[in-house]
């Protein structure tokens, strides 16, 4: 099933900061799509499937998209899009206007990053995408008005999404990937930003950088090693990634407050880190 609708709003709505020029939901299987650039921004949200996402210059990038997701296209930027065997099923909107702008200066929208794995509770956004369907195919003389409102709002909720959504997966790759030999720049890289975005985004979840935050992770991980394992202090030193054994020591002990073999017999902490 498919539903589309297509808009042309007055002149007069460019004053509204957004302008809602189509809106719509259907269940694709796989296409074939050659790409395209539009003069418009575009969001689709996947809310069942999988599939991947390229987009900008070449070389390009190529990602993968798994339900709950969206992605976001923009005006002048080449874009292509196909769900994978099994088919999505898809909620997008078209838009335009000044505000679009804004929400760039304010993250909403992503040009570096115009996927998002959707994490957050999403019953805002499927309210507000229920709304643009039945405005769009109304007769009212107020549709555009209505519309344009509605495209706000559904930006408000994708921020608020995307809080959630960022901090946490922020945290998670973390807790996974401490005890690696990634530098920052790499797993900024690897989370799809780039290394200042990566640091407000931590301090905003953690209070704390991400270097410290790699630190704290290791030196939880080893205390917990030490009394729960008889492994010796150089095999816990590699396990949380740390090749030198008596660098380890050192910072076990000024950040944990005492030695690592003194920990394991006294089984607590005196330092800040603990």
């Amino acid at each position: 099933m498919v539903f589309a609708r297509y808009l042309t709003p007055a002149a007069e709505c460019g004053g509204l900061g957004l302008q809602c020029l189509g809106v719509g939901w259907q269940q694709v299987s796989r296409i074939q799509f050659d790409g395209r650039v539009i003069d418009c921004y575009g969001l689709m949200m996947i809310v069942r499937g999988t599939g991947w996402f390229v987009w900008g210059d070449l070389p390009r990038q190529r990602v993968p998209v798994q339900a709950p997701a969206l992605f976001v296209v923009f005006p002048g930027v080449y874009h292509a899009y196909q769900p994978d065997a099994g088919g999505w099923s898809e909620r997008w909107v078209l838009f335009n206007g000044p505000s679009a702008h804004t929400h760039e200066v304010l993250g909403t929208l992503d040009r570096d990053a115009p996927v998002m794995v959707l994490q957050g509770p999403l019953d805002g956004m499927e309210r507000v995408f229920e709304s643009l369907f039945e405005a769009a195919d109304s007769s009212s003389p107020h549709r555009d008005v209505v519309t344009s409102s509605l495209v706000h709002r559904l930006l408000a909720e994708l921020l608020a999404v995307k809080a959630t959504t960022d901090v946490a997966r922020v945290v998670r790759h973390f807790d996974e990937q401490a005890t690696g030999p990634l530098s920052i720049g790499e797993h900024a890289r690897r989370l799809g930003m780039d290394t200042p975005t990566l640091r407000r985004e931590m301090f905003r979840a953690t209070g704390t950088t991400p270097k410290d935050y790699i630190l704290r992770t290791r030196l939880s991980m080893a205390q917990r090693l030490l009394l729960t394992t008889d492994r010796t202090v150089a095999e816990i030193a590699r396990c949380v990634g740390y090749s030198d054994a008596a660098y380890f020591t050192r910072l076990f002990s000024r950040r944990v407050g005492q030695a690592p073999s003194h920990f394991r017999k006294v089984g607590r902490p005196r330092g800040r880190d603990g």
